[in-house]
């Protein structure tokens, strides 16, 4: 019989062939499984642990060390208040912890600096360059100080980052500056003017009244407005470096219809008299008057006219007289040995720059106002030389009437009325200048190199020199330079006196007073005098001397001359005997003390020349003098 299977009944398990092997059921399973989760909540419950700890510490070291820069960045802006932060640089010069004043003062010298300092560009070939004033560069010191003083403090995040930050680089502040555009383009019209190939700008020329066009062209230069960007980035970075400009085919700057409409101001501006009112008076100015002041200058891309004031002033210069004084200098008057100070006076002028201007704007008629004009001297300083009476007076002799007293008189006349100020040094030969003709010195014999005389103009103002040494040393001055002559010339004081050749010999002295000194000069036809007026503060003076240390005797040079008669001789130069001498002045001070200043002059000897016919062969020989009977 066949037993059917109930469905409804779990069949049993089939067991296991191995009597060890352990009989699994679904209740086991269940129960392993929880284990296995238990272990594995257990682990993963030690590694969370393990991990907020690690993150609590992690935490609390970022904590840490963002109090350190903060503690760090408030310690350093409070130890520096009012100063630059370490680490700050202005124009790449260190400025840490400088204060506000210090900071100003650096700004100030970088300022100058950078003024002093052109800017150097080449376009093609052609190097320029040109001052940061010159482009239009300004800068601004006060603004430097604060923008330094303010370096890593206007952000607080920034500034906390800043302050380590700025331990491994320098933040570096550029000057301040403000840059005039058209100053810059004037500067780099200039250049594209200058270096262009075939390139003309439109210009207007004048011609008596007639105005002429020139015809702009094309050519290469300099490009725009990418030059003018260069430029302004070297300015605004500080960059002193060579800039590289763009160079190619490039427009006039002036271009026709620019140079049209100027020609046109320009006839219009000529076509008929201008009307210059001055004060109550009335100028016509006829249009070649105003054409010959007339130019043009370029401005910006446009022509502009211009009337120079001082070539109109020439051109009305006569018509102008009537109407303006001069100014009068404050002068001194001597009266015996007193000095009194004739006051100075105001002058009117009429000033054209106005009416120049106006006219320049194509106005016919203008006005010009007059104006007061200070003399260079005036009555204040004149009396604040304090030139009271007489210091010192010298006079040396000349006979009449020769070309050389001429030449004393021309030289005297220039030194009359000439003012040392205080503290001042006087030259004569800056005084009076190069001797010449049209000055009216006349030619007259003068001492040569070689000792002998040859005519020069101006020869014979030494004797001038010399009564102005003379003068000054008794009036107790300061000398500063003088030389003697070469030789001994017997009119003169022994060691005592000056010669004067423009411009390598001078006859100089200081006036080493607190008041100003007079020259005045007075001349007969056998006389010069120098007298000095002013107020030597009390000095005395007197001489010693002359002492003659060394007396050099003549020597005879003979030349043999065969025109002469056999046995005969001829003296052809006399010969001067040769000193060295010394003088002393002794200035008393009104002090009481005494200053004794030694004079030390050589003068050469200059041999006697001898013309001889005593033997054919003989040659020139030098013998001791033996006087000619």
């Amino acid at each position: 019989m066949t037993t059917e299977p109930n469905p409804d009944r779990t069949p049993n398990p089939p067991v296991a062939p191995d009597a060890d092997s352990t009989s699994a059921t679904p209740r086991s399973h269940s129960a392993e499984a929880r284990a296995r989760r238990a272990r594995s909540q257990a682990r993963s419950a030690r590694r969370s642990g393990h991990s907020d700890a690690e993150r609590a510490w992690l935490l609390v070291g970022i904590l840490c060390i963002a109090l350190v820069i903060v503690a760090t960045s408030v310690f350093e802006r409070l130890t520096h208040q009012g100063e630059a932060l370490p680490g700050v640089s202005l124009a790449g010069q260190d400025i840490s912890g400088k204060s506000a004043t210090e900071l100003l003062d650096t700004a100030r010298i970088l300022i100058a600096q950078r003024g002093s300092t052109e800017f150097a560009a080449i376009a093609g070939k052609n190097e320029l360059s040109a001052s940061p004033a010159a482009l239009g560069a300004t800068y601004d010191p006060f603004e430097a100080a604060r923008a330094s003083r303010e370096a890593g403090r206007s952000n607080p995040i920034g500034a906390i980052l800043g302050t380590f930050m700025r331990r491994g680089h320098t933040k570096n502040i550029s000057l301040p500056v403000s840059i005039d555009n058209a100053m810059l383009a004037g500067v780099l019209d200039g250049w594209q003017r200058s270096i262009g190939d075939g390139l003309v700008d439109g210009s207007l020329i004048f011609k008596g009244t007639e105005v002429i066009e020139v015809t702009p062209k094309s050519g290469t230069s300099i490009v725009r407005p990418e030059a003018d960007d260069a430029m302004r980035e070297a300015i605004i970075n500080g960059d002193t470096r060579l800039v590289r400009l763009p160079v190619g085919e490039t427009e006039p700057v002036i271009n026709e219809a620019a140079t049209r409409r100027a020609a046109r101001k320009a006839r219009a501006l000529l076509a008929s008299p201008v009307t210059l009112t001055i004060r109550d008076s009335t100028l016509k100015l006829d249009p070649s008057s105003v054409a010959s002041a007339l130019t043009v200058r370029p401005s910006g891309r446009e022509l502009q006219l211009v009337v120079d004031p001082q070539a109109l002033r020439t051109s009305i210069a006569q018509s102008l007289v009537p109407l303006e004084t001069p100014p009068k200098e404050a002068t001194f008057a001597v009266e015996g040995s007193k000095v009194k100070v004739i006051p100075s006076a105001t002058g009117t002028v009429v000033d054209l720059v106005p009416a120049a201007k106006a006219m320049s704007g194509g106005s016919h008629n203008v006005d010009a106002p007059v104006g007061e004009v200070a003399p260079a001297h005036d009555t204040a300083w004149a009396e604040g030389l304090h030139i009271n009476g007489l210091v010192s007076t010298y006079t040396t002799n000349h006979p009449c009437c020769m070309a050389r007293v001429t030449n004393i008189h021309t030289g005297a006349a220039a030194l009359n009325g000439a003012i040392v100020e205080p503290g001042a040094t006087f030259s004569l030969n800056n005084h009076l200048g190069q001797r010449t003709l049209d000055k009216g010195y006349v030619v007259a014999p003068a001492i040569a190199a070689d000792l002998s005389y040859e005519d020069a103009v101006g020869g014979g103002v030494s004797q001038l020199s010399t009564t102005l040494f003379n003068a000054v040393f008794f009036g107790g001055y300061q000398d500063v330079t003088h030389t003697v002559h070469s030789l001994y010339l017997s009119r003169y004081p022994l060691g005592r006196e000056a010669t004067l050749n423009y411009p390598s010999i001078d006859n100089r002295f200081k006036n080493d007073t607190k008041n100003g000194v007079l020259i005045i000069t007075s001349f007969s036809s056998t006389s010069i005098t120098v007298s000095l007026y002013g107020d030597n503060e009390g000095r005395t003076v007197r001489a010693e001397g002359p002492n003659i240390i060394e007396t050099i005797p003549v020597v005879v040079e003979y030349t043999e001359d065969p025109t002469l008669p056999i046995g005969t001789e001829k003296e052809l130069f006399a010969g001067h005997t040769g000193y060295v001498v010394e003088n002393f002045r002794i200035i008393k001070y009104a002090d009481g003390t005494e200053k004794r200043q030694r004079f030390r002059e050589r003068y050469q000897m200059g041999k006697q020349k001898v013309a001889r016919n005593l033997d054919p062969a003989a040659t020139t020989t030098t013998a001791p003098l033996v006087p000619l009977l």
